[in-house]
């Protein structure tokens, strides 16, 4: 299944589209499908929907860093998006003088977290064994996807280990989620503060035990802005999201690029306080210009007529990758954050 995120939903898009590369060629239509295929792609991770609600109540530390990951909502728009990384922006280990962070204090290797339904935090279970000796576990549990709840009573189906696995040079941890013996999660994440920047990348594989996607990815913090650097990619394409955002005037710009049997999509925009900017590209021609507001954008084609309301309707599916995108690396490289905060 999680192959199929950028095979099959690159395919819904480009299928009408045949053999022909010019813009006439292009149908706008096509991606409420793609929409549809890596929401389901994704959803299908179990250990990603665990996180999604039990992330937030994982800490290492008694000030731990808060993240608040609400519920993907396909009517969010661009504003929303830029709300998403203002809140990352937020939680990511400030540069300091020293460029140096802790990983686990000493009291923590070999620790065991279990869910407190009645206090909604993560709490150390002193008789339960098997975590990683350089590192620690958190139990996952079965979660209602819907109504974004632990399942009660509690019903363990895995478990999220952090290992340090940091080098004289470099802090790192793995993070690896493993539920019904199947391991979802896979992937090496390090951290690089100094005096003027600080940076967390993570690179590995989703997978559900039959197919797998490579991801690498990056979040960057500076005096000036904040941004983000998502790629996943399989043999058959990719699906890359680059975003940042302005730390003084606040506005974003972001750019979604999807890759596959020779063709090219780019959705690129740009939001400020009350306008919206942007233009859909297939293979290097601009097929859709966005204008507006944040709240009301407007679409057209090159000749400047109007798209039809069925258009504007997937359009407006299709930028919901960006949006879900986030909600799913904020999930996913939310460990990594908790670890590396520590040291701040």
């Amino acid at each position: 299944m999680i192959r199929k995120l950028a095979a099959v939903s690159l395919i819904a898009v480009l299928a009408a589209c045949s053999d022909s590369t010019g813009p006439e060629d292009y149908d706008p239509v096509a991606a409420n499908s793609l929409a549809e295929t890596v929401l389901g792609a994704l959803d299908g991770n179990d250990a990603l929907v665990s996180l999604s609600v039990l992330g937030p109540a994982m800490q290492l530390s008694a000030a731990g860093p808060v993240l608040s990951v609400g519920p993907f909502d396909p009517t969010e728009g661009s504003a929303a998006t830029a709300a998403r990384l203002r809140g990352l922006r937020d939680v990511l280990p400030s540069f300091g003088s020293t460029g140096t962070l802790a990983l686990f204090p000493v009291d923590l290797l070999g620790a065991t977290f279990v869910y407190n339904p009645d206090l909604a935090e993560y709490q150390i279970d002193p008789e339960a064994t098997g975590a990683p000796a350089d590192g620690v576990r958190f139990i996952l549990y079965a979660v209602n996807p819907i109504l974004r709840r632990v399942v009660l009573p509690l019903n363990p189906v895995g478990y999220l280990d952090l290992i340090d696995v940091s080098t004289a040079s470099a802090d790192a941890v793995r993070i690896v989620a493993v539920v019904g013996n199947v391991t979802y999660i896979d992937y090496v994440a390090s951290a690089s503060v100094g005096t003027s920047s600080a940076t967390i990348s993570a690179e590995g594989f989703l997978s559900d035990g039959t197919d797998q996607v490579d991801f690498d990815m990056s979040i960057t913090l500076t005096a000036s802005q904040f941004s983000v650097d998502y790629l996943l990619s399989t043999d058959d394409g990719s699906i890359r999201l680059q975003a940042a955002l302005n730390n003084q005037t606040e506005s974003m710009s972001a750019e979604l690029t999807l890759e596959g049997d020779g063709d090219t999509i780019v959705l690129e925009f740009t939001v400020g306080t009350s306008t919206v900017s942007g233009e859909i590209r297939y293979n290097g021609d601009v097929v859709v210009t966005v204008a507006g507001t944040p709240e009301a954008p407007t679409f057209t084609k090159p000749d400047g007529t109007a798209l039809t309301q069925d258009e504007i309707d997937a359009l407006e599916a299709f930028g919901a990758i960006v949006d879900y995108l986030f909600d799913v690396f904020d999930n996913l490289l939310w460990p990594a954050i908790l670890v590396f905060a520590i040291g701040t």
